[in-house]
């Protein structure tokens, strides 16, 4: 009679599963580790805006300025988004009642479009549309979400800070503040 000995079966057996359990351990260690990184980026996010509010009221405060707007061009990608700010401030004696309008003028690749059909197909403005009351000399700042659902471009945008009455814009009265930028996409 023939006896097996199944010993070496055995054997890769729990070194299989040795194998399996290290790989696990592992694993969970990689994900803790990015975990980690993930949350000090998050931590490091938020210090990076609560920077920029700052650095846009120094500005204010500074130069003496109604706007403040940090930059020139703001690229994006094709389908992406960016959080920018940006900084008002009552230089008058009386509180300003004012609100914030942002219109896309024109896409220099199409000079043809509407105003209209810029502002619905190709650039978008996510921010508070509602009216504010700032009083003399004080400042606040404001986010803006821009997003890029639009062709690649470059699009010449309008930043209006309106005058308001009962929380509507004075039609036939000059801006408090205006800027014009660029949103470039890519």
């Amino acid at each position: 009679m023939y006896t097996m000995n199944k010993k070496g079966s055995l054997n890769l057996s729990i070194q299989a599963i040795v194998i399996v359990v290290i790989a696990f351990i592992f694993l969970g260690l990689a994900i803790a580790f990015v975990q980690n990184q993930l949350g000090g980026a998050e931590d490091t996010f938020s210090s990076v805006q609560e920077q920029i509010k700052q650095q846009i009221l120094d500005d204010l405060r500074r130069g003496n300025k109604k706007l403040s707007f940090p930059a020139q061009t703001i690229d994006i990608d094709k389908n992406g988004a960016k959080d920018v700010a940006i900084g008002v401030k009552n230089i008058e004696s009386d509180p300003l009642d004012y609100l914030v309008k942002i219109e896309v003028e024109a896409l220099q690749e199409q000079p043809g479009k509407t105003k209209d059909q810029l502002a619905t197909e190709h650039v978008e403005f996510f921010y508070d549309k509602g009216s504010a009351t700032l009083d003399a000399t004080d400042s606040r700042v404001h986010g803006i979400k821009v997003s890029a659902p639009g062709p690649q471009g470059t699009y010449l945008v309008k930043l209006q800070v309106m005058r308001t009455a009962d929380g509507v814009a004075q039609e036939g009265v000059a801006p408090y503040d205006q800027k014009t930028f660029f949103v470039n996409i890519r």
